[in-house]
Formats: C-alpha cells, sequence, structure tokens
C-alpha cells in the first residue's frame, strides 16, 4: 500500500538519512585533515628533534633556543592535531549509531508493512451494499410489507448496516493508530539528535 512507502520515502526521513550521511562524511573528511596534518607535523618534529647543537654554540640565548621552541610548538602541534581519535570516537561514531538507528527504524516500518494492508477499501464497499440493501428492504416493505421477513425485513438489514459501519470504523481507526505511531519515528529521531 502507498502508506507504506510515505513512512520509509518520507520527507523527513529521507532527510535525515541524508543529513546523517553528509555529516558523516563532513567529520570523517575533517579527521582525515587532521591525520593528515598530525603525520606532517610528526615527520617535521623528528626533524627538529634529531637537530642538535655543535656544542661549540651558545647552550641558551642561541640557536639552541630556536631549536627548543620548535620542539615544543611541535609538541603542542602534534598533540592538537591528534584530535582526529576524537573526533572519531565521540563524533563519528555517534553519528554512525544515529544513522544506524534511523535504519533499523526503516526496516522495521518495511517489516511492520502488514499493518498497513488493511481492508478500509472492503469495509466501505460492504458498507455501501449494506445500506443498499436496507434502503431496498424499506422500498419493498413500502409497497408490499408482506416481504419484510427473513432477510428482507428492515430492523435485521439495519442492524446489518450497523454492524458493518462499526466494522468500517474500526478498520479505519486501526490504519489512523498504526499511521500515528509511525510518524512518531522521525520526531524521534529529531529528539535524540
Amino acid at each position: 500500500m502507498a502508506a507504506t512507502e510515505s513512512f520509509t520515502d518520507c520527507g523527513t526521513i529521507t532527510a535525515w538519512r541524508k543529513v546523517l550521511k553528509d555529516l558523516i562524511a563532513y567529520f570523517r573528511e575533517i579527521q582525515a585533515s587532521y591525520d593528515h596534518r598530525a603525520k606532517n607535523l610528526l615527520k617535521i618534529s623528528n626533524v627538529v628533534n634529531n637537530t642538535t647543537a655543535p656544542s661549540m654554540f651558545l647552550q641558551s640565548g642561541g640557536i639552541d633556543d630556536a631549536v627548543q621552541i620548535l620542539r615544543t610548538y611541535h609538541k603542542s602541534a602534534i598533540a592538537e592535531a591528534n584530535k582526529s581519535k576524537d573526533i572519531e570516537n565521540d563524533v563519528i561514531l555517534a553519528l554512525v549509531g544515529l544513522r544506524n538507528d534511523l535504519n533499523q527504524k526503516i526496516k522495521e516500518i518495511k517489516n511492520l508493512s502488514g499493518d498497513f494492508k488493511n481492508s478500509v477499501d472492503k469495509e466501505m464497499e460492504n458498507t455501501r451494499k449494506a445500506v443498499n440493501s436496507f434502503q431496498d428492504g424499506l422500498g419493498q416493505a413500502d409497497v408490499d410489507p408482506a416481504q419484510m421477513t427473513g432477510k428482507q425485513d428492515p430492523y435485521l438489514l439495519k442492524l446489518a448496516v450497523d454492524r458493518q459501519v462499526e466494522k468500517q470504523i474500526d478498520e479505519e481507526n486501526y490504519l489512523h493508530q498504526v499511521s500515528r505511531a509511525q510518524n512518531i519515528t522521525p520526531r524521534v529521531a529529531e529528539c535524540c539528535f
């Protein structure tokens, strides 16, 4: 039924899937940038760390101070560049978890597609037939009151219409409840994000 498609392909869920996918890609690129920077800084830092000033140079106030400043700078720069692990552990894994939860909800909705299979159309048709039978019975009762026995009795036909209308209302209510329950899913995702 079209209701299943509208829930699994509705704009909200599709938008969430795209947003999560794009955010994951964005933060993976940031992570890759930090990784690349960390590797380059580590190479540069190794060069600076392996640089020693000859003993004839001044121990302080000279070129050795510049090397020490570079070593300190590179230590802090490497620590900053190692944020890629934090991005992976904190941000990307959380987004992937949200995306997996959303995909799981979509699977659950698809598995519930049987809930959307309903017989509202069939019940509406049966109600129409019952009302037509009731109208025919009333018409025949006006023409020939002797025909008001058995299945043609207007009272029994009215009871059949009432019973059929209740069936139709129950089916419509069931479909409405299932639809309403499934519409909560995107809102829950918005609250969790």
